[in-house]
């Protein structure tokens, strides 16, 4: 519980000062995942109700919830209007994380946010360790895929903060971030 306030509080606290993007896609969906996922880190239920709350309509595309779900068969998945591109909000299914997704953002934009948020969260006694940092190639170009372990000394559990970005828009996403309760190490 504690290493939960302590995140939430960093990137309230990250939250408040100016976004880095200037690509107002990148800077949207940053800022939905510092709403949204943050202050419901570990608790899908109450994404759930964010979704509800703000009417958002589910997706039922077999396709787009393989996608933004994946397997798990307790994930769900909702699309976020806006005028600044195609967005969605989503639980994953195995994972449970809270993961939103951007059909096209700047990559290096979202990764700059992203990193910057993360490098907020470090401070003495919580330990922030890279657990997959890779490179794939794919038809829009090389997939990014970054993910960062936070948690305390001996805490039984720990939060997982996953960015994936692909070079080029053209696939189902361009940019999505995600957050998850996971084990310690």
């Amino acid at each position: 519980m504690l290493i939960r306030t302590v995140v939430i509080i960093t990137f309230l606290l990250a939250a408040g000062q100016p976004a880095l993007a200037a690509d107002p896609a990148a800077a949207f969906l940053t800022k939905l995942f510092i709403n949204v996922c943050v202050p419901n880190l570990g608790q899908p239920a109450k994404v759930r109700e964010w979704a509800e709350a703000h009417h958002l309509g589910q997706i039922d595309s077999s396709a787009m919830l393989g996608l933004f779900v994946g397997p798990g068969g307790n994930g769900a998945a909702w699309a976020v209007p806006t005028a600044v591109g195609k967005f969605a909000l989503s639980i994953r299914g195995m994972s449970q994380a809270c993961a939103v997704w951007a059909q096209a953002a700047n990559p290096d934009e979202v990764e700059t946010s992203f990193k910057t948020i993360v490098k907020n969260i470090k401070r003495p006694g919580i330990l922030v360790s890279v657990d997959k940092d890779t490179v794939s190639p794919s038809p829009v170009g090389d997939v990014h895929a970054l993910v960062y372990n936070v948690t305390l000394p001996n805490a039984p559990t720990s939060f997982e903060f996953t960015i994936l970005t692909a070079q080029r828009p053209g696939g189902a996403f361009q940019a999505s971030m995600q957050a998850a309760r996971a084990s310690a190490h």
